[in-house]
């Protein structure tokens, strides 16, 4: 057997769903255990199609007022995609540039205001300290007042840094909201690619019919392939060009 998996799409859910209680025991138990994920067997579509097109497949579709076209293997692979389990997932959304320089020069910044706040307060301390030389204060009153002149600058640098810190760090969780968005909808797209909601399914991923017959269809210049499937489904036709030297 082959192991195959395609997604399930919404229409393809709506088909299979009022059969679970009329397939065959064995074949009903699969599609129910497949319809509670995102993928089915293709041998297990095979299956279900062949059902359809007996004698109690008709009956059973017949009591359900469903129609046995819909459950040929064409109109049962439509819309579907291959492998869906393989699809890689989305990757995690980078910073840009841009964000990255900015950063970096935020960076820089924040170094610069602590060393530029250190120098504030060594050099208010120090003003004041030569400031009071000519006073007549004692030493003591000179130190503490140069202490005191150097604490003020600190409170006022400290100040003046934490409202710069937590501007930066408002941005740099808006940054983050929007990457998480992002990856938000990134993963809702992955999903609904592994739901089959995005079609792609190239022909040469799905195996080849072994229960349809063919025959070619002479029409002069113009050859065309008739696909007859599981004795009863659509007819497909290929044309092409009849080449020069048939």
């Amino acid at each position: 057997m082959s192991s195959l998996k395609i997604s399930l799409p919404p229409h393809l859910r709506e088909a299979l769903e009022p059969l679970t209680d009329v397939l065959p025991p064995e074949l009903s138990a699969i599609v129910i255990e497949a319809l509670n994920s995102t993928e089915i067997k293709y041998d297990t579509l095979a299956d279900v199609s062949k059902w359809a097109f007996t004698e109690d497949g008709e009956n059973s579709l017949k009591k359900k007022s469903l129609n046995q076209r819909d459950y040929d293997r064409v109109s049962l692979l439509a819309g579907t995609i291959t492998g869906p389990s393989k699809l890689l997932p989305p990757p995690e959304p980078k910073p840009e540039p841009w964000e990255i320089a900015q950063d970096e020069k935020n960076t820089r910044r924040a170094i610069a205001a602590l060393v530029n706040g250190l120098f504030s307060v060594v050099g208010i301390g120090a003003a004041v300290w030569w400031a009071s030389k000519t006073s007549g204060w004692s030493d003591e009153t000179r130190i503490g007042l140069s202490i005191l002149g150097g604490l003020v600058t600190a409170i006022a640098e400290g100040g003046l840094f934490a409202i710069y810190y937590n501007r930066r760090e408002q941005a740099k969780d808006y940054r983050a909201k929007r990457r998480d968005k992002e990856k938000k909808r990134l993963e809702a797209r992955h999903l609904k690619r592994l739901q089959g909601d995005i079609t792609a399914a190239p022909e040469s991923d799905i195996p080849p019919m072994s229960n349809a017959d063919s025959k070619e269809v002479d029409s002069g210049p113009i050859r065309r392939r008739v696909v007859t499937v599981d004795g009863g489904g659509d007819e497909l036709v290929a044309a092409g060009k009849r080449g020069d030297d048939e």
